[in-house]
């Protein structure tokens, strides 16, 4: 059926929707259920061609026109309970007139005759044609939204519609086509063709809708579940049905872990299908696409099979509501991947794989997402990201340890059972586990959840006072504006004789940047080698350690760390011990020299049992490209001002390092190079600018350059008089200890900017920075 001709009306509503469609669309009909019934066949062409059967419900009174999605298919014809109804399309809707008016609750039925070439998206995801293999990966990470079932069928694709399913997909002979659900009897045709139908019963959104079509043999078997018996099914070619039992051997492990930790699997059958894909793979309902890479015989690949399993509670079951919140669905699989390795091997490689995302978010995620992101309410671009996925696994890794084994995991059985099949919010979460815990979490999540950056517990002193063993700390903050009222610290405390204890504590954290301290009793004092805080075994927090027993001289690398070390003597063997903070040490007032501006960055703390022969030398390597950023905030023009701070402890002021070789890159502004000191000592080591004109003293004269205004300021806000700019700059807000407390973007032909540093800040005097180019502008506003 050709398209109608519309009214002018009809088209500027149907232009008006599409200009809408991914921010403010409302659809006006909810889909109970899709029959498709597709032809694949003759693979080199990469067509399909079939109808879609929708039964629908209408939500609203007096419709005659709704929305679908569908992505560059053709539509020959649209019927609407059996009558024929005009349609418009576009590259990615349909607009269909229903001719007849319905009205709210109205159910109906929906044929639409489509055909063409099923697209893949950009990045990831889409409808591939591969050799022997035809298959859908029902997300596309570069389109808007993401959900990608349109690029077979039309549907209404959001996370929050669902609906059951019905797959007849007609194949050529020799291939099957495997999807959601159950396999219901395979009907053969006149002419040689094979139809395979499958049914699933329960209601998913369409992004996890699956259809695979390769020449698959199905491996069966079953699960006792904790309500029943639960069909698995692998499909893969005859060649990998060896390499796949394999692979698969501990799926029982992981449904029991699961099942254990989150309650009953809910759906029809667990299943995986083998699909020449490279890049990973998608957690389809009953039919995960497996790449064919990790089924290799081996259990090489297992957590990415518990990671795609895990979604059947976290994004299958439970779907979230909005792209944005998408850790909902990915950081807790991400998280599922520890959660199963503690199931079947323990708790050693549960803390293994922490550390591990723990490096990969601290020194990673800021630049594979363009910056410092929340886990919640990332822009779109950063949707499968690694603040989602890594970060958010780590904050459920946090969550679990704020409120207790036993809460935590009663907490997530409630949750699932009350959302299931349902969507949800990050607050929905929130509402439900504080069910579960007398810790206020609405704190927790505005710190971890909701805002950006990490917090950083530093070590600053142990003492024996009053017959206990007298810890203290500070918190400080990398791009955090909300600081947790609870954290749980783990306080390693290193004997002598090189053994460890880890002590647990809950402590009340300060609101901003500030100490802490709890006390250990029982502790033997004189048999006590140093204290590390929260190494990588407590809350994932801003730092990372690592340790190795040196014995021999030589090149040690601390890859973990960043740092590496050449032990030139050593006498019998020595422990080295180098903790790695993603964020600025703390400094209190006359303990920086002057002129020096600290790196808000990172810095190293380096501790051990050493041999009083011990000796080595160790590079600091610094690297300021954005493709890094390490250290691009600090070095913003040439090498030549850069130094590296050493102090004994954080009790002592720093002084700059003499005793080294600093080596700039081929060029004095790549950013790039190293502090190759010639005596490691224990302390804390850091990178530092000097600045004749950039001292930090509140006797600093006021630059007029950069006219600054109330001064001094009662509230925290004032007004930043602007030079001419002919290209973006950056301004650094510092407090009068060195602390860089704000960084913005100034836009080019601003002439002013308004700043706002709250009525908490308490610093004497603030020193402002305006970076743009090789300039800078200088000012000191005062604080009353």
């Amino acid at each position: 059926m050709s398209t109608k001709t519309k009214s002018l009306l009809f088209a500027a509503f149907f232009i008006f929707l599409n200009l809408n469609i991914s921010a403010q669309r409302i659809d006006s009909i909810d889909v109970l259920h899709y029959n498709l019934n597709l032809k694949f066949q003759n693979f080199s062409a990469k067509k399909m061609s079939g109808v879609a059967y929708l039964t629908c419900q209408s939500k609203f009174f007096g419709l005659n026109r709704f929305l679908l999605d569908l992505q560059k298919l053709k539509v020959d014809s649209i019927l609407l309970n059996y009558k024929s109804v005009s349609f418009s399309t576009s590259d990615s809707t349909i607009l269909v007139q229903t001719e007849t008016t319905l009205n709210a609750n109205d159910t109906f039925n929906l044929q639409v005759y489509y055909a063409g070439s099923p697209v893949t998206d950009p990045r990831w995801g889409g409808f591939f044609f591969s050799g022997n293999y035809a298959y859908n990966m029902g997300v596309g990470m570069g389109s808007s939204p993401p959900n990608f079932g349109r690029c077979w069928f039309p549907c209404l694709d959001n996370f929050v519609d669902r609906a059951t399913y019905e797959f007849h997909i007609t194949t050529d002979s020799g291939f099957m086509a495997v999807c959601s659900g159950l396999q219901w009897p395979a009907t053969n045709n006149p002419d040689g063709s094979i139809t395979w139908n499958w049914h699933l019963s329960q209601s998913i959104p369409t992004y996890i809708a699956n259809v695979a079509i390769s020449k698959y043999v199905l491996i069966n078997s079953s699960y006792v579940g904790l309500q029943r018996n639960i069909p698995i099914t692998l499909a893969v070619n005859p060649a990998d049905s060896a390499k796949a039992i394999s692979s698969f051997v501990r799926l029982a492990n992981a449904m029991k872990c699961f099942e254990d930790k989150f309650g009953p699997y809910l759906f029809d059958r667990v299943g995986f299908v083998g699909v020449p894909f490279n890049s990973g793979a998608m957690e389809h309902a009953c039919n995960i696409s497996y790449p064919l890479y990790a089924v290799d015989g081996a259990s090489t690949y297992e957590t990415l099979m518990a990671h795609e399993l895990s979604h059947h509670w976290w994004g299958n079951l439970v779907t979230t509501r909005t792209a944005s919140d998408m850790w909902l669905n990915e950081g807790w699989a991400s998280y599922c991947e520890a959660l199963f390795l503690e199931c079947v091997y323990g708790i050693n490689d549960y803390n293994t794989k922490i550390e591990s995302e723990l490096f990969d978010a601290l020194r990673n995620a800021a630049v594979r997402d363009q910056g410092y992101k929340s886990v919640s309410g990332v822009p779109l671009a950063q949707t499968y990201g690694t603040h989602v996925y890594t970060k958010g696994g780590l904050m459920v890794h946090n969550l679990r340890l704020l409120m207790g084994d036993a809460n935590f995991f009663a907490a997530c059985k409630s949750y699932l059972n009350l959302y299931k099949f349902k969507d949800v919010s990050s607050n929905d979460l929130k509402n439900e586990f504080q069910k579960f815990t007398s810790t206020d979490l609405t704190s927790f999540f505005n710190s971890f959840i909701f805002d950006k950056g990490h917090l950083d517990a530093q070590f600053s002193s142990a003492l024996a006072t009053d017959g206990k063993f007298l810890v203290r700390g500070n918190i400080m903050s990398r791009y955090k504006s909300n600081f947790s009222d609870k954290l749980v610290l783990h306080c390693g405390v290193y004997a002598k004789d090189g053994t460890k204890k880890v002590y647990p504590y809950t402590v009340s954290a300060p609101k901003s940047a500030g100490p802490i301290e709890f006390a250990i009793p029982n502790i033997d004092t004189n048999k006590v080698a140093f204290v590390v805080l929260n190494e990588n075994s407590g809350m994932a927090l801003g730092s990372i350690s690592e340790q190795k027993w040196l014995k021999t001289n030589g090149v040690n690398n601390f890859s973990k760390v960043q740092f590496t070390a050449t032990v030139l003597a050593n006498g019998d063997s020595s422990l080295l011990h180098v903790q790695h903070h993603y964020a600025r040490p703390w400094i209190a007032e006359n303990q920086l020299p002057k002129n020096v501006i600290v790196s808000s960055e990172r810095y190293w703390e380096i501790k051990g049992i050493l041999t009083n022969e011990f000796k080595a030398t160790a590079f600091f390597n610094y690297d300021g490209t954005l493709n890094t950023r390490l250290d691009n905030e600090l070095i913003t023009f040439s090498e030549d001002s850069l130094v590296l701070l050493y102090r004994p402890s954080s009790m002592d002021a720093f002084e700059i390092e003499s005793d080294l070789t600093f080596q700039t890159g081929p060029s004095k502004t790549d950013k790039v190079g190293r502090f190759w000191v010639n005596n490691l000592k224990k302390g804390e080591y850091v990178f530092g600018y000097k600045d004749a004109s950039a001292g930090i003293n509140p006797e600093i004269n006021i630059n007029n350059t950069l006219l600054v205004f109330p001064n001094p300021s009662v509230t925290g806000k004032f007004n930043v008089t602007l030079p001419i700019l002919d290209k973006t700059a950056r301004l650094e807000v510092y407090s009068n200890n060195g602390s860089l407390i704000l960084t913005k973007n100034v836009k080019r032909n601003l002439s002013s900017l308004e700043i706002d540093l709250g009525v908490e800040n308490n610093s004497q005097f603030y020193y402002l920075i305006l970076i743009t180019g090789d300039k800078q502008y200088k000012a000191t506003l005062l604080n009353k």
